[in-house]
């Protein structure tokens, strides 16, 4: 109530009570939207367009999982807001990527599909298990050009030679306050404390991360929070201490048109009620040349 006044948070709190639909997205480096409708519709299963990203789909009944379609990488089960990440990132065939804090790799992949299976996506995690997941992941979809590995983001200057990377996506670990809807045990588990502890996590992964960035390459920030200490606050602070970066304004012009009136400046804000989807936010910062 105090990040965002009462009536907005009794929205979201209303938005977060109410049962998710399982929303997946196109893998368009091997089909489209009305084929895979065509091939849904082949198995008895109902979807219907989404209203806010032009290859994301919702499920009016059954697991998707369970289809030949997902089984054939035609599709990845992923929310609508975390899809608008990769449109931010914008990223270029053949680019250097690297994605921070992959797992499961629902942004990877997706980041893999828009670059046409074409250039170098290093993914990495903490848990050998999760790596694993991005594997498992990127093989379904028929995606070549992500590599797996365990590692603590962090560390990444020992093995990664300095502004070697095009993009970098920072997909920060959170407070997770945005999937409630699908995970609502974290209203139980998480505290205050909890966030200050993260907002100290998320800023050493960006500190470290934005010595890999080429200049004028791009470093994304994301979080499936709601938290203003986790979101716009962290944004602030990175660029008030990294003068090398700037904001990138220009992102209004690579979102879909319904998230457009979401973004201020560098900036995107996609609360649970907007979209009827999870709470998230995205940063874009810039390298100077």
């Amino acid at each position: 109530v105090r990040q965002y006044g009462f009536e907005k948070t009794k929205a979201m709190c209303e938005e977060n009570m109410t049962a998710s639909k399982q929303t997946i997205r196109v893998n368009e480096w091997k089909s489209n939207v009305e084929q895979v409708i065509e091939l849904f519709n082949q198995e008895g299963i109902s979807v219907e367009h989404s209203s806010s990203i032009p290859i994301a789909l919702k499920a009016q009944k059954g697991n998707l999982v369970k289809t030949d379609v997902y089984k054939k990488g035609y599709i990845t089960i992923q929310d609508e807001s975390s899809m608008i990440v990769a449109y931010v990132m914008a990223p270029q065939k053949g680019e250097k990527i690297l994605d921070a804090c992959a797992a499961p790799g629902g942004k990877t992949t997706h980041i893999a599909e828009k670059m046409e299976n074409t250039g170098e996506i290093i993914a990495l995690d903490l848990h050998e298990h999760k790596v694993k997941l991005i594997n498992e992941n990127a093989k379904r979809l028929g995606l070549t050009n992500i590599k797996a590995r365990q590692m603590d983001s962090r560390k990444g200057e020992e093995y990664f030679q300095k502004e070697f990377f095009d993009r970098i996506l920072v997909d920060a670990p959170c407070s997770g306050l945005g999937v409630l809807k699908r995970k609502p045990d974290i209203k139980y588990t998480k505290s205050e404390k909890d966030i200050k502890n993260l907002t100290k996590i998320q800023l050493d992964i960006l500190n470290h991360a934005a010595k890999l960035v080429k200049p004028g390459g791009f470093l994304v920030y994301s979080t499936c929070t709601v938290d203003k200490d986790e979101n716009q606050k962290v944004a602030a602070k990175f660029l008030q201490e990294h003068n090398e970066f700037f904001g990138d304004e220009s992102i209004v012009e690579r979102v879909p048109e319904k998230i457009k009136p979401y973004v201020h400046r560098y900036e995107v804000e996609i609360l649970p009620q907007y979209l009827k989807s999870d709470g998230f936010y995205i940063a874009c910062f810039q390298k100077k040349v």
